[in-house]
């Protein structure tokens, strides 16, 4: 019995011992499985933390390239402003040395044109010389053969021979229109053509007057008084426009008249036929030096007369073919009937002429060279 107590005692103990060995082996195998579970977990976060550290190595790399990108666009950068520095001094120094050469270059001109001046001036007072006469040698008359803005103009005695006397009015006599007389006797001294009125002499005390040939009449005159023949227009019109073709081939510029007008185209018979002779230089300009504007009679004037660097000798043109208008119809030039006053020209070849003189822009308009070789071939 006792030992039958103790084998089941024995027995209790061995189940106690295996339950405890099975509760042991399963809490290794949970251990085992937990250790498993780490290990599974530990890998996992080695692999995160690998490709974190990859990615960071990835960006590090982007980084130092964009930062050697920046480094060399800066050095370029630097390169380029020192480029441009340099250019900016080189420039400036070029600019400095042609500042130094133009300054070189108006100092001389300006030496030039002192010396120019001082010619000039020599040889207007030799010009003054040739023309100038003392008034005491001209007997004025009472014979009045016109009157204008500047003067009137009489018949005077002059060494045995009648002239015209064009005397200025005392109260316009001023520096400046002392100077623009001397200008017109300048001019007029310089110019010789069988067309253009013949200047004589002139003084220059006192009352300036200027001596010319003395004409018959005036185209003014013949028109106001009846009119002259088909046959005395064309030979007046060819006579002013080789006046003018004179004066605007004049060299070394272009003389413009600005003042062509029928009360400043001047008759004389020769023959049994009129010859014409233009006058009046009172508004005469060399071509360079033109700055007055709207010069002589309005009803004459070009569109572009307001503009002085517009004026050229297609201003004469222009007021030519108002003077045609005036000789065919026989009547004062009038603005507002001129377009009318063209229709009514019955010759095509007079009227074509005509309307081209009267072109609005005047780079149209035709010479005096052309319109000599038409009045003469064509009409």
């Amino acid at each position: 019995m006792e030992l039958e107590e103790e084998r089941r005692e024995k027995e209790q103990v061995r189940n106690r011992l295996q339950q405890q060995l099975q509760g042991r082996e399963r809490q290794l195998q949970q251990a085992q499985q937990q250790g498993q579970e780490r290990e599974r977990h530990a890998r996992e976060r080695e692999q995160d933390l690998q490709r974190q550290l990859q990615e960071k190595e990835r960006q590090l790399q982007q980084a130092q390239q964009q930062l050697q990108s920046r480094e060399r666009e800066s050095q370029e950068s630097q390169q380029q402003l020192q480029r441009q520095v340099e250019g900016g001094q080189q420039k400036e120094q070029d600019l400095q040395r042609q500042l130094q050469e133009r300054e070189q270059q108006l100092e001389e001109r300006e030496r030039e044109f002192q010396e120019r001046e001082r010619q000039l001036e020599e040889q207007i007072q030799v010009a003054e010389s040739s023309w100038v006469v003392n008034r005491r040698e001209i007997t004025m008359t009472e014979v009045v053969l016109g009157k204008g803005g500047w003067g009137e103009v009489k018949v005077a005695g002059f060494r045995g021979l009648k002239v015209a006397a064009k005397c200025l009015y005392e109260v316009i006599i001023s520096p400046y229109n002392i100077g623009t007389f001397s200008r017109e006797m300048n001019i007029a001294s310089k110019i010789r053509h069988p067309n253009l009125l013949q200047f004589i002499e002139a003084t220059t005390e006192g009352n300036p007057i200027i001596l010319t040939e003395l004409m018959l009449t005036s185209l003014r005159k013949e028109l106001e008084s009846g009119g002259v023949a088909y046959p005395a227009i064309l030979s007046i019109s060819l006579d002013v426009a080789c006046a003018l073709n004179y004066l605007h081939l004049f060299k070394p510029h272009p003389i413009l008249h600005r003042d062509v007008s029928s009360a400043n185209v001047l008759l004389q018979y020769v023959g049994n036929s009129w010859r014409a002779k233009v006058s009046d230089y009172g508004t005469v300009s060399l071509q360079p030096l033109t700055k007055t504007s709207n010069p002589g009679n309005p009803v004459y004037s070009a569109p572009e007369s307001p503009y002085p660097n517009q004026h050229s000798p297609a201003m004469d043109v222009f007021s030519y073919g108002v003077l045609l208008i005036e000789m065919v119809v026989c009547e004062f030039p009038d603005v507002g009937k001129r377009v009318a006053q063209i229709k009514a020209i019955k010759r095509l070849a007079l009227k074509n002429l005509i309307e081209r003189c009267l072109m609005q822009n005047y780079k149209d308009r035709p010479t005096m060279s052309d319109i000599i070789k038409e009045l003469n071939e064509s009409i």
